[in-house]
């Protein structure tokens, strides 16, 4: 139900912003707030790359920048954020041991799969535009 919710705040904030722009900071620090609960458990891993998706979609767009300026949520964001979902989890290793050129693949940009660290790849270049 978590993931659908995030799915429909990033629907409605790429596609009809104008009515949900007052209520994109709320949204924004529930998101941020959910994401700061999901373990690292595969169980997590959908509503993890869903809400990646909804706050790289935020800062890639500049009108939406200022949700992100201070320090210490840049802080925040590579801390909690971008180091976590980049580490290599047992279920990753696993993953490589049994298809090694399937977890490449996986990983890489024109792959359709969704993993934590693809998400959070894109969440860093959304963050250097």
């Amino acid at each position: 139900v978590q993931v659908s919710v995030v799915q429909n705040l990033n629907l409605y904030g790429n596609k009809d912003e104008e009515p949900f722009l007052p209520y994109l900071p709320q949204f924004t620090s529930l998101v941020w707030n959910l994401l700061m609960t999901v373990t690292p458990h595969s169980k997590h891993d959908a509503l993890a790359t869903t809400s990646i998706r909804f706050l790289s979609s935020l800062i890639g767009k500049l009108m939406h920048r200022k949700l992100f300026e201070g320090e210490g949520t840049l802080r925040e964001i590579f801390v909690k954020i971008v180091i976590p979902n980049l580490v290599i989890r047992e279920i990753d290793e696993e993953r490589f041991e049994d298809d090694p050129a399937e977890f490449i693949l996986g990983d890489m940009e024109s792959s359709d799969t969704e993993s934590r660290r693809k998400c959070t790849q894109e969440l860093l270049r959304a963050m250097c535009r």
